[in-house]
């Protein structure tokens, strides 16, 4: 891997919607993502099995030169950031 590809990887967030061990789905910008843990998440999960993030979660992915998405760490949005509901919009 050059230094090149390194300096391209994607980071951004997103909202857990559900998943399954080891892979959540992610609501985002873009739409709907899986993503597995990345080190530092599974790191904290194996200390502490409650810090993995559930559905209405806030999360850091980030997407890996060979397309691969992970979730880096957990997110709280600034308390002056607008968060529009999604269910029973149409």
């Amino acid at each position: 891997m050059s230094a090149e590809r390194v300096a391209r990887l994607d980071v951004w967030v997103g909202c857990v919607v559900g998943g399954e061990p080891g892979v959540a789905r992610v609501l985002t910008d873009a739409g709907e993502v899986r993503a597995s843990y990345g080190g530092a998440m599974l790191a904290r999960i194996a200390c502490d099995r409650g810090c993995a993030p559930e559905p209405g979660r806030w999360v850091v992915l980030r997407r890996w030169c060979d397309d691969r998405i992970t979730i880096e760490d957990t997110w709280e949005p600034p308390a002056t950031a607008k968060v529009i509901p999604l269910h029973g919009r149409r």
